[in-house]
């Protein structure tokens, strides 16, 4: 009886540590995506993505994991910056800020969603 108890324990525990050692992959779903940025910007695209549970930009300039900081802030680690989310009055992800160095971008996204929901809203009835 006791062996069961301390195998119980010993199991709940390590779910416990592994659960808040690992960011949930649902969390980081929100900011996937891509986003565009205008014309003549040094990156005029990143492609949000999660990999092995983690945040990772990608563009063709190259790719980053973006390591939370706070809610909407993340670390862009390769390149020693910030990637900071922006919301609609809503509360939903429609914007990205970067800032690396003396590079500061400012992109919308772009997804699939956005545009059916545009050509929607478009479509006569």
């Amino acid at each position: 009886m006791i062996k069961f108890i301390v195998l119980s324990f010993a199991l709940t525990s390590t779910f416990i540590l592994s659960a808040q050692q690992s960011p949930k992959t649902d969390s980081l779903k929100e900011y996937t995506g891509k986003y565009k940025f205008p014309d003549g910007s040094e990156v005029t695209e990143v492609k949000v993505v999660v990999e092995n549970g983690l945040l990772w930009a990608q563009s063709d300039k190259g790719n980053s994991e973006l390591r939370r900081i706070e809610k909407d802030v993340f670390e862009v680690v390769v390149y020693s910056g910030t990637a900071t989310f922006k919301r609609d009055e809503k509360g939903k992800i429609n914007g990205l800020h970067i800032e690396v160095g003396d590079l500061i971008m400012d992109g919308t996204k772009s997804d699939e969603d956005s545009h059916h929901a545009l050509s929607r809203q478009m479509s006569p009835k």
